[in-house]
């Protein structure tokens, strides 16, 4: 079991055998209505909306969902363990890969249940790491985490020993440093980052995107999926050595309190219960989509007061990527597919957000709502495309 993404759903398949028996036909006859009929916007606009509505009628009627196997993101022993594993081989005296193994470790964290003994054991792993490493507070830390998340009695002996040891070095480092400062030297810490093995420059994509999508999604672009175990997932450090998971997830990863606080405040709240599946359906592409659409919604008090925002941002925007697949001159089959296959994610998207996000609740009671985030969803998706 490794770090990179496991069980990534293929939708080209499905999409591909619905795009030659009917949706290339109803492309081209969107497309022929809206140069032969459409006189007004307002024309133009009820084709696309129907041309929507048909691709959502053949995805929700050809039982698409069942092909994809999509499940709840839940913890459990069995990912967690071996997570953890994978983590203890890396370990090893042989192999002493401390950083990969590191990772593991995160990764069986985030897969665990609050207050197991599985997460116990993890962060008890985690200290001994940061004991190799020279990380003798941080060491401490997960000392501490572990007695507090139900770690095996019978092995509480060695887990204070270990922490009077990691208090016994960081003591004696402390005074070093302090007889070195005094003496005008540099500190004696020692840099565990040399252990590291150097990474391309945009490993974690999140400069990249942010690039791409402009300087208004700053603090918003996703690590990718092999490195949310080495980054927070909210501002993209690397103190790994005390990483904290999301409860509801196994995908979010935080550095501290405050990351995991203002992450939740500003979009994590919503793509908490599909962030893992939206990994496996769509990539860094729909994970960066559906958390512009969650901050949107995170910037009001509440979803029903954003309706007047959105219905003014769809009548400004939302629309403009279905007319520009569907119209102009220069309008091949390759644009008419690629619209197809957004709007065929996008639908897969918000059903998926329906069921699992605290969004059913607004969207059952308010259709309007429903039909405004399956737009802003899609728009999304195309900025990120573009």
């Amino acid at each position: 079991m490794d770090l990179k993404l496991a069980g990534k759903c293929n939708l080209l398949a499905p999409f591909e055998k619905l795009w030659q028996s009917q949706i290339k036909y109803l492309a081209e006859h969107a497309l022929s209505c809206c140069l032969a009929s459409c006189t007004t916007s307002a024309d133009a606009q009820r084709v696309r909306e129907r041309f929507v509505d048909q691709i959502i009628i053949l995805v929700r009627s050809g039982g698409i969902r069942d092909q994809l196997n999509l499940a709840p993101d839940v913890k459990g022993h069995v990912a967690a363990l071996a997570y953890r594993a994978q983590g203890t081989a890396l370990y090893h005296p042989r192999v002493c890969n401390y950083i990969e193994a590191l990772k593991y470790f995160n990764a069986s964290i985030a897969h665990t249940e609050l207050n197991s003994v599985d997460r116990g054991i993890a962060y008890a792993n985690r200290s001994i790491v940061c004991m190799e490493l020279h990380q003798y507070e941080d060491c401490v830390a997960n000392v501490r985490l572990a007695r507090a998340s139900n770690y095996p009695v019978r092995f509480l002996p060695k887990l204070a020993a270990r922490e009077a040891r990691a208090q016994h070095a960081l003591q004696r480092v402390r005074t070093i440093n302090a007889r070195k400062q005094k003496n005008g030297h540099r500190s004696a810490e020692r840099n565990w980052q040399q252990q590291e093995k150097k990474q391309p420059t945009a490993a974690n994509g999140a400069e990249e995107l942010s690039t791409k999508l402009g300087p208004h999604l700053h603090g918003l672009a996703v690590v990718e999926y092999e490195h949310l175990y080495a980054r927070c997932n909210y501002c993209h450090s690397r103190r790994l050595f005390t990483f904290i998971p999301c409860e509801g997830c196994t995908v979010a990863m935080f550095c501290s309190v405050a990351c995991l606080t203002e992450a939740y405040r500003k979009y994590h709240r919503y793509e908490c219960g599909l962030v893992r599946d939206l990994w496996r359906i769509g990539g860094a592409g729909a994970v960066t989509a559906f958390r512009r659409v969650a901050a949107e919604l995170a910037s009001f008090p509440d979803v029903p007061s954003s309706v007047e925002y959105l219905e003014l941002f769809v009548a400004m925007k939302g629309y403009c990527a279905v007319a520009d697949g569907l119209e102009g001159a220069t309008v091949q089959e390759n644009d008419h597919r690629q619209l197809s296959y957004r709007i065929f994610l996008t639908d897969i998207i918000h059903q998926l957000m329906v069921e699992r996000t605290v969004l059913r609740f607004c969207c059952i009671e308010d259709p309007r709502i429903s039909r405004l985030l399956f737009e802003l969803i899609l728009y999304y998706l195309t900025s990120c495309a573009d």
